[in-house]
């Protein structure tokens, strides 16, 4: 009887263990593939102008955002996962901007990056404050602050803007001496704001305004405007507009009798050979790896990597397409770096560390530094100033 017992004990210890077993292996299957599945990737929704006039530098921009994804996808990605940029064609057209960041936002883009076109920045800007969608603006020269004029929490800004330029110039006017400034600007609501930042920044680097004119986008009026600045014998002048105004402004330039500080908008290095007649030229603060070669100094660890990988087809491109890819780089990395900071946890939280948790990043723009009050954040220091004398160009320390 015992023995009888002890073969039913040991049959049914054999029976447990067998389906133990057997359950097991059929759930391995599932313990591998969780193990396995690869994580859902995070996706960046870009606005850009793939066609219409701004078609170069969207294109460059487009191409910068791959760049930068693709660098922080062979590091790890964030949190595991992968990031992918889908793009909107934007062409330069407010009515396809705001499909567009709808459609994308369908398609589960967590944070927006754009437009190619300064004059969308604003409409870009409100929908982003409007949906509450964290926004990175690639264009545009207004600084993005809490007071001006819109709310902003949600919109940051990897561009040069106007402020820091602005801070960059006079303090080297301060060193070099100078004491008066005249103003020429394009005329439009632009001249009226910028002019205020001008008339509030002046008397902080001991300046003082002793005129100031807006023209049209015409050559006479250009003419008649640096004539009258010539009367009023400034120590130096600010020559300001944007990039539709190149063919325009350096034909006239050679009339200047003072130095002139054109915007970083303005530059086109081609257009200065040549010019040997001109007094003196001081360009605003540029970032230095879009700079001639000859003259890049002080470059960060990101704006190597960004040379490296653009390579020699970045030689070929006009500056506002460098520009263009610059900003878009450094969006892409800034984005990153918050979610790494942070972690993926949506959208909110990633505009609360963007705010709050960047502090000194170094991209090729320069260095940035947001809080809740400066969500543009470039430091003027990071810049770099260079001078056009007698043909040739030289840095200002």
């Amino acid at each position: 009887m015992n023995g009888l017992l002890g073969n039913y004990s040991k049959l049914l210890r054999n029976l447990i263990i067998f389906w133990v077993l057997a359950a097991f292996l059929l759930i391995l299957p599932e313990f591998s593939l969780a193990e396995t599945q690869v994580l859902p990737v995070v996706k960046i929704g870009a606005l850009l102008d793939l066609s219409g006039p701004l078609s170069n530098e969207g294109t460059a921009a487009y191409k910068s955002l791959q760049y930068a994804v693709e660098e922080i996808n062979l590091q790890g990605g964030v949190g595991g996962r992968s990031l992918e940029v889908i793009v909107f064609d934007t062409a330069s057209d407010e009515t396809r901007l705001l499909s567009g960041a709808y459609q994308l936002l369908d398609e589960g883009a967590i944070v927006l990056v754009g437009p190619t076109s300064p004059g969308n920045c604003l409409t870009l800007r409100r929908f982003a404050e409007n949906k509450h969608i964290p926004l990175v603006l690639i264009a545009g020269t207004s600084p993005v602050l809490t007071f001006s004029g819109i709310k902003t929490r949600w919109t940051f800004s990897v561009t040069e803007n106007f402020a820091s330029e602005l801070k960059a110039l006079f303090s080297i006017f301060r060193r070099r001496g100078y004491r008066s400034i005249g103003v020429v600007v394009q005329a439009g609501n632009f001249y009226k704001e910028l002019f205020l930042w001008i008339r509030g920044y002046a008397p902080e680097y001991g300046l003082r305004v002793t005129c100031a004119e807006g023209f049209n986008l015409n050559s006479e009026d250009i003419s008649r405007k640096i004539s009258y600045m010539n009367r009023c014998d400034p120590d130096v002048a600010l020559l300001w507009a944007d990039s539709q105004a190149k063919s325009l402004i350096f034909p006239e330039l050679s009339r200047a009798d003072t130095p002139v500080a054109i915007s970083h908008t303005l530059l086109d290095f081609g257009a200065f050979q040549g010019a040997n007649d001109m007094y003196g030229l001081f360009l605003v603060a540029i970032p230095a790896p879009l700079a001639p070669v000859g003259l890049q100094k002080g470059l960060s660890f990101g704006a190597r990597n960004f040379l490296a990988r653009w390579g020699s087809e970045l030689a070929a491109m006009k500056f506002d397409a460098k520009l263009a890819a610059a900003q878009a780089w450094d969006a892409a990395h800034i984005i990153a770096l918050a979610l790494k900071k942070g972690g993926i946890r949506g959208r909110s939280y990633l505009r609360s560390v963007l705010e709050g948790r960047i502090k000194s990043y170094w991209g090729v723009m320069g260095r940035f530094s947001f809080d809740k009050r400066d969500h543009s954040g470039l430091d003027p220091k990071s810049l770099l100033l260079l001078r056009y004398f007698r043909g040739r160009w030289s840095w200002l320390k």
